[in-house]
């Protein structure tokens, strides 16, 4: 069953975002060469930086992006103003695809996609790829500030608790997106594990569906764990929700009663799958840059970023909002992009026609 929404405010915001970086990127044109010429902090002084967050307002991925926006200027050359803008949208693929195509390649625009966006220049599972116009290994990566599994939760009062329960008993999960994790997670598992997952579609990101797990629509959805501990942590301390199993490479300490889908798997080709899908993860929440960007402001944004991660204001800051702090640098994620694009294409392949059942 299909469900789809159209958020009419939503959308006025990302054209009125589009617009104003538009005509950001047309007054630099005319500057292009000067500036480039110009120091990074004579660059960034007095200049606003804008932080792109693929993901709507109230969720883990708008918490990871405004903490780092908040704390990130004071770490950049010229310490410009780093404003925080929500673009969620198709799994991340609206801000994937400005980011790469439309936005300004002067290192005063940085993304927070999905993590689904790292596996998509290999995957291509977004839409059946129809909408993919990036590549994931031409773009600069600045950096992500942890590394997080998705888990799926299930509402408290529901008679499921493992995978043996799930094998006999139909669970309704909430999703975003066809493309996006929400959805496949539970796809996964009715292909790999037996389950019988039903999948609703539509929803606008955690909020939401935990309102429709608090309604009675859905039994439960998959979310990164931060979704879960800083969207509304409440619906943890207050037990009506519990998790069901984690889709990291391994249990974290935290969660440490909460299986891995890898431990699930019997056959070794499933263990396989699960662990190149799982590197992802270590990608939780990933900033990007669009290609182009002059070198020496692509590296100082990968210095501000990692000086921010050990800033103990933002530590601070980011543990009192329920968010991990296990930063991956811009460089090590360009490295595990190029791990992912050299994967063996019979996991690729294998995993794409599981994510995209043959019509």
């Amino acid at each position: 069953m299909t469900r789809i929404r159209n958020d009419i405010q939503e959308e006025r915001l990302k054209t009125m975002i589009i617009r104003s970086l538009a005509c950001a990127a047309a007054a630099l044109t005319v500057a292009a060469l000067p500036a480039r010429a110009d120091s990074v902090s004579d660059f960034y002084q007095g200049k606003t930086v804008h932080l792109l967050i693929g993901a709507p307002a109230g969720g883990g991925y708008d918490a990871a992006g405004r903490a780092v926006a908040r704390y990130m200027g004071r770490h950049i050359p010229g310490n410009p103003n780093v404003v925080a803008e929500n673009m969620a949208g198709a799994g991340g693929l609206i801000l994937a695809n400005f980011l790469y195509n439309r936005a300004p390649r002067d290192g005063t625009v940085m993304g927070e996609p999905t993590n689904s966006v790292p596996l998509e220049t290999k995957l291509q599972t977004m839409s059946a790829g129809a909408n993919v116009a990036f590549d994931t290994g031409k773009m600069s990566w600045v950096g992500t500030p942890a590394q997080q599994p998705q888990v799926s939760v299930i509402w408290h009062d529901r008679p499921v608790h493992t995978l043996d329960d799930m094998r006999k008993r139909k669970v309704i999960f909430g999703a975003t997106a066809a493309g996006v994790d929400t959805a496949i997670l539970p796809n996964l598992m009715n292909q790999i594990f037996g389950t019988k997952n039903e999948i609703i579609l539509g929803y606008n990101g955690f909020p939401d569906l935990i309102l429709g797990m608090e309604r009675g629509e859905i039994d439960a959805q998959s979310a990164l764990l931060a979704n879960v501990t800083a969207g509304n942590p409440e619906y943890l301390r207050s037990k009506k929700i519990r998790f069901l199993v984690q889709f990291g490479s391994s249990r974290l300490a935290e969660l440490a009663d909460v299986p891995t889908a890898i431990e699930w798997a019997d056959k070794e080709a499933d263990k396989e799958l699960l662990r190149f899908y799982a590197l992802k993860y270590d990608m939780a929440y990933p900033i990007g840059l669009p290609p182009d960007v002059p070198a020496e402001r692509v590296k100082a944004l990968q210095d501000a970023f990692m000086a921010t991660m050990k800033d103990p204001e933002y530590q601070d800051y980011a543990r009192k909002a329920g968010l991990d702090v296990s930063p991956v640098s811009g460089p090590e994620m360009a490295q595990k992009i190029r791990d992912i694009n050299s994967a063996p294409q019979a996991i690729v392949d294998r995993l794409r026609a599981l994510i995209i059942p043959p019509k």
